[in-house]
């Protein structure tokens, strides 16, 4: 069976059931944390067991703010800083979008907040990530 390429624009992140606006780049890291056990049975040889995982994913993107058709369907860089500044709790969806596709969805916090702009640009940048909150991650499907 050939290969199937995921091309980086069909991985998306989204606020609940909001695309963010001006999204350029996303980024999923997870981070599986182990503790250091010794057993009898295993004769003092130090084994690496499972314990949990963290998950954050990073966003950056341009400023561009949603017009009023889209304030049902999008977030935008305004929306995002606010709610950041106000440590927001947010529902989120990675992956892709189409039905039946693979996505990783759960609750975080909005962090680490970072925006720029230049006086000869005509667009600034924004960046953020999603610590995602404990046990509320899954790795599903999209209905």
């Amino acid at each position: 069976m050939a290969a199937t390429n995921v091309y980086g624009y069909l991985l998306t992140v989204k606020w609940g059931t909001k695309l963010i606006k001006g999204l350029e780049t996303t980024g999923l890291k997870i981070d599986p944390r182990f503790e250091e056990i010794l057993l009898k049975e295993n004769a003092g040889v130090p084994v690496d067991d499972f314990v949990d995982y963290d998950t954050e994913m990073s966003c950056s993107g341009k400023t561009i703010e949603r017009d009023t058709t889209e304030s049902s369907t999008h977030e935008d860089f305004e929306t995002l800083r606010a709610a950041t500044a106000a440590g927001a709790e947010v529902a989120f969806v990675y992956g892709r979008t189409a039905s039946g596709e693979k996505q990783v969805t759960g609750t975080g916090t909005l962090r680490g907040w970072s925006e720029e702009g230049g006086s000869e640009k005509k667009l600034g940048t924004f960046s953020f990530t999603i610590k995602a909150k404990k046990g509320t991650v899954t790795f599903g499907t999209q209905a």
